[in-house]
This record gives C-alpha cells, sequence and structure tokens, in this order.
C-alpha cells in the first residue's frame, strides 16, 4: 500500500471514529455499494476479504437486486438493505466473485463496457483507458453464464470514456450502442447504466434516459433515500484497501461522511 493510500485510510479511520459517534441511528438505510474486480490484481479486492464481507452482509443486512431495493421504499425493517454492483466487467468478476455470492444467494448487477468483452478468449485491462491494472474483461460467454445466475446485466458504455468530456453524437453512440449489444446478446432489455468514474452532467443524464435506459448510479457516497434521482443514484465505493472493519464502518454509515468530501470538492472544481 502507499504512502499515500495509508495515510488517506489512516484520515478515513480517524474522522469515521467521530462520525460514528455523532451519526443517529438510521432505520431501513438502503445502499448500493461499487466493487470493480476481485482477486490478486493491485486495486482488486482480495478473494478472502470479499468474502469476509460478503458474510457479513449476509448476518447484519439483506441483499437484494438493484431492483428491489429500489422498489422496496418501505421503512419496515431494521436491516440494512443493500445492492452490489460490478463495473467494467472483468473476468475476476466471473470467476472470483461471482461464485461467493452464489454460495450465500445473492444477486448482483454487473456493468459492462460492451466494447471490451469479445466472443473468444479475454481482453487485457488498459490502465491507460482508467480500467483496473493486470485485469482482464470477461467474454460473452461468461457474461451469459452470469445471466443464467439471475445476475442483471447493464451498461458502462462501450468504452472507458467521461461521458461528460464527450460530444452529443459519442454520447449517443456510447449509450445507444452499448445497449444494443448487451441486448442482443442477453436476450432481455438493457435497463441499467453506470456513468464511467461517476460522473456526469444533466445534459448527460438526459441523454441516458433518451437511449431508453431506467436507471444510472453514478459514484457520491451516500445512501439511497426518499425522493431519490433514478438516473443520478448514489453508491458507496468499496475499496481494495479497505479492512473488515473499514467495509463495516462503510455499511453502517460512520463515514458518510464521504459524500459531503465529494460535494465540497465537487464546488471548488
Amino acid at each position: 500500500m502507499s504512502d499515500e493510500v495509508n495515510n488517506s485510510l489512516k484520515w478515513k479511520r480517524r474522522l469515521g471514529r467521530i462520525g460514528g459517534f455523532m451519526r443517529s441511528s438510521e432505520r431501513g438505510r438502503r445502499l448500493i455499494l461499487i466493487y470493480h474486480a476481485v482477486g490478486s490484481g493491485p486495486l482488486s479486492t482480495d478473494a478472502s476479504q470479499f468474502r469476509a464481507q460478503m458474510a457479513w452482509l449476509a448476518e447484519h443486512a439483506e441483499v437484494m437486486s438493484l431492483d428491489a431495493l429500489l422498489d422496496d421504499v418501505s421503512n419496515n425493517s431494521d436491516k440494512i438493505r443493500v445492492a452490489l454492483t460490478f463495473d467494467d466487467g472483468y473476468r475476476s468478476v466471473h470467476d472470483m466473485a461471482a461464485p461467493v455470492l452464489s454460495g450465500f444467494g445473492f444477486p448482483a448487477t454487473v456493468y459492462l463496457n460492451s466494447g471490451h468483452i469479445r466472443d473468444d478468449g479475454h481482453e487485457a485491462s488498459d490502465a491507460g483507458q482508467g480500467h483496473y491494472p493486470d485485469e482482464q474483461f470477461m467474454n460473452w460467454s461468461e457474461v451469459l453464464q452470469l445471466r443464467d445466475q439471475g445476475w442483471s446485466i447493464g451498461s458502462h458504455g462501450v468504452f472507458h470514456l467521461d461521458l461528460t468530456q464527450q460530444s452529443e453524437e459519442v454520447v449517443t453512440r456510447e449509450l445507444d450502442d452499448s445497449k444494443a449489444e448487451i441486448e442482443r446478446r442477453t436476450d432481455l432489455p438493457c435497463e441499467h447504466f453506470s456513468y464511467t468514474w461517476g460522473r456526469s452532467t444533466p445534459a448527460v443524464r438526459a441523454a441516458v434516459a433518451q437511449a431508453g435506459y431506467r436507471t444510472a448510479v453514478g459514484g457520491e457516497h451516500r445512501p439511497l433515500r426518499g425522493g431519490y434521482d433514478g438516473l443520478n443514484l448514489p453508491r458507496l465505493d468499496v475499496r481494495h484497501e479497505y479492512r473488515l472493519e473499514d467495509f463495516v464502518a462503510v455499511v453502517l454509515g460512520k463515514w458518510d461522511y464521504l459524500g459531503y468530501v465529494q460535494r465540497f470538492k465537487s464546488c471548488l472544481r
């Protein structure tokens, strides 16, 4: 772990202790979690850590599909309700994460960069394009296996582009082509989209709606509350350096202050 990451983690833990002390209990807390890769890659969540995190959720939370989470607006349960999502479409999601989730009976959503999914073999990730380093993408056969296991297959665009920096023509092509390819391959509607780097603008969100997506997820660190924008859903990022106690703090809301930090930085830009 680099010194920068280690120092950042230390500050998160210190502020989390303060945030956990000040935070009041929140009944019916609903969360969408972000993962990317599971395994031995430099930015991947360690496989044993991932299993421990899922075991904790099995005991302390209710894990449900993204659709079920969005539809479940009741406040009758004391249990935290969680949807699991994976961005990009790395092979380790199929090889490492899916068997663990299957063992717990957990559903999940994967958002594919459709342009990197091959018929045969596995395309290598390219950190220069914003991919996680030292990963491979799934192929279509593996995507279909996830579909058959009950996973939702969403779009992350054709390629890993920041849509807020693209022309209207490129945005439309990324949204339409990825949706069409995923639907053709899976024979199911592709209704869910994930913004690359979690970034969107009103114009990009309008284009997502125009393309026919029903929901879209970003990367703002906060729980899902009433009156949410279905085309700008918040998600909590589970970073590879988090220990189990850090993961628990994130899920319980002790690190919800990270969302305020994000919004403050956004105002400065």
